[in-house]
């Protein structure tokens, strides 16, 4: 059972990481679901070392679906004159400015909240909140796609860049969508449709980085044995596979301005994992108030890129974007 969870652990985050539905709250109650079949429940910091590990994979997806759009801007940044303008050293300066501006807040969430959000991921309870947040979000969304915003890199200010950082701290929920929550930021503020996404992967690097590096530091030499690396490195690159594919529907979503689709979605979903709380097992954590407005913390969501050219030619590019079972660890992350 340990591989097959690994594996199916691999292809929901594949599946859900571009869409704006949040990766980690499906992973959690597919986590969830399995330890109910097996009786082998783990901590919320457990759960949240191999969701955080699946995301390198989903981040690699997006490095190679972009690869042109990350060449482009390397060769902008070397100073090519060949290139087209939106790749020039002085605007990618600027969108390298902006996402710095933006990733800023995450700073203090990472140090202060990070056992905080770890507790959230002891159960489905958070995440049913969580799932609708981010459909009252999309509906928002889809009401905002109807007046087509006209900013893009150049035109948008550092004041937007920090709004829809603040806007991405406030997802660290399991259920809540990082990419829901900044797109949606975006658009309110007057960025374009393909400019908001495009801005939304690319503040999600730093966030993927520094979870990832917070997390791998406290594997434990139980995690390092063949079988157990073997798992996490076979659900990775499933979900990079996974993800890849996805990632061209992500796009057709985006610019027929129909995210909020996916609210439907996740209501439906909210009301089964309401109804089935008690069969998955709720957890200490699942009702209380005080953990999930307080827990704040810097989640690895959303695809993630690196490089430069943010957005061209009307679509989406990239920098855009216990014991052996799957998330097992010792405690502290």
């Amino acid at each position: 059972m340990d591989w097959i969870e690994s594996l199916v652990l691999g292809v929901v985050q594949g599946l859900t990481e571009f869409l704006p539905v949040s990766s980690d709250g499906h992973l959690l109650v597919t986590q969830n679901l399995f330890a109910r079949l097996t009786g082998d429940r783990r901590s919320g910091e457990q759960n949240l070392l191999f969701d955080v590990i699946l995301h390198l994979g989903t981040t690699v997806a997006i490095l190679i679906y972009y690869r042109a759009a990350i060449a482009q801007g390397l060769r902008g940044l070397l100073g090519d004159p060949q290139v087209a303008e939106e790749y020039h050293r002085g605007r990618l300066i600027r969108v390298g400015l902006l996402a710095i501006v933006a990733t800023s807040p995450l700073v203090p969430f990472a140090l202060f909240f990070k056992k905080a959000i770890e507790a959230t991921f002891e159960g489905v309870g958070v995440a049913t909140v969580g799932f609708l947040i981010t459909a009252a979000v999309l509906i928002g969304t889809g009401w905002m796609s109807r007046r087509e915003g006209a900013k893009g890199p150049a035109e948008t200010t550092l004041l937007d860049a920090l709004l829809i950082g603040l806007a991405q701290t406030l997802a660290p929920l399991p259920g809540v969508s990082r990419s829901g929550l900044t797109i949606a930021a975006a658009l309110a503020l007057g960025l374009s449709r393909t400019w908001s996404v495009g801005f939304s992967l690319l503040i999600a690097v730093p966030a993927v980085a520094g979870a990832v590096v917070f997390k791998i530091k406290d594997m434990t030499p139980a995690d390092w044995q063949p079988d157990r690396l073997s798992q996490i490195i076979a659900a990775t690159l499933l979900a990079g596979v996974v993800g890849y594919l996805a990632i061209a529907w992500l796009v057709r979503v985006v610019r027929s301005g129909r995210i909020w689709y996916f609210s439907v979605y996740l209501v439906i979903l909210a009301i089964v994992l309401f109804a089935a709380r008690g069969w998955l097992g709720a957890s200490a954590h699942d009702g209380s108030a005080t953990t999930v407005s307080g827990a704040i913390w810097v989640r690895a969501r959303g695809a993630a890129a690196v490089g430069a050219g943010v957005y061209g030619g009307g679509a989406v590019v990239g920098p855009v974007a216990t014991g052996s079972r799957p998330g097992a660890a010792s405690a502290g992350a």
